[in-house]
């Protein structure tokens, strides 16, 4: 019969360790030891891996703070810039320019999940009132993670129509002088009025749709950050821009 060493503590002569004493039960499957402290080893669980992307922010709401899910190490932050507006038509040949569309920035932060943030949503411009589209803004309201203020300017709006026509809005521009993985695009510009033209897309909207025949008001971007599409006919309005958006990626 084959001998046995049956024990319920394993104890080292000398030294400093303490005693460990083992569990009274089996394991189940894929459980481990785990001492507590005092000597005492217990079966635990294997810990789930929680490693990873796990939650996104889509904001849309202007001047508010933003606040991090629990357990956040790195974000990805999206800042849209808004679109312009098209300018208006003054007759059936005569076309205002599409709108610009808003600036683009894309930056990767090191982040502790107590940060804070303040974020500001550009307004899409709109013809015969704020023709450019407005700055989105993304800055550290409580933390140090991010060393400058992200802005993504808003798209210039394009004026009326004049004979034959006018130029489009500029794109907005980027001011992002963190270091790091990151990336600025500055927005696309608008056509010069004429038929057929359709306002420019963004990272994250359609521009408004082109006015080709008939009389219209120019199509309103979808969207975020597009340009608005150019007018046909008499005292028609340009299309209006889209608004600007903030994006966070979160991951543990």
């Amino acid at each position: 019969m084959a001998s046995q060493i049956i024990v319920d503590q394993l104890k080292k002569t000398g030294g400093v360790l303490t005693a460990l004493t083992l569990p009274a039960a089996n394991a189940t499957a894929d459980q481990y030891l785990k001492n507590d402290g005092a000597g005492v080893l217990g079966w635990v669980d294997a810990p789930a891996d929680v490693s990873g992307f796990h939650n996104v922010k889509f904001i849309t709401a202007t001047d508010i703070s933003v606040d991090l899910e629990t357990g956040t190490t790195l974000i990805v932050v999206e800042v849209q810039g808004a679109g312009g507006s098209a300018g208006g038509s003054n007759s059936v040949a005569y076309y205002g320019g599409c709108g610009g569309a808003g600036g683009y920035s894309l930056q990767q932060l090191t982040v502790v999940d107590s940060d804070k943030w303040n974020v500001t949503i550009g307004a899409g411009g709109v013809d015969g009132a704020t023709r450019n589209g407005g700055d989105t803004i993304f800055a550290q309201a409580v933390g140090t993670s991010l060393g400058s203020t992200i802005t993504a300017s808003g798209g210039d709006g394009a004026t009326d129509a004049a004979a034959p026509h006018t130029d489009g809005g500029l794109g907005g521009t980027v001011t992002n002088a963190n270091t790091g993985n990151k990336l600025n695009m500055t927005g696309s510009d608008g056509a010069a009025g004429a038929t057929d033209k359709s306002g420019p897309d963004s990272m994250w909207g359609w521009g408004g749709a082109r006015r080709v025949v008939g009389t219209a008001p120019g199509g309103n971007a979808s969207g975020y950050g597009a340009g608005g599409g150019d007018s046909n006919g008499a005292s028609q309005l340009g299309g209006q821009g889209g608004d600007g958006l903030v994006v966070i990626w979160e991951y543990k």
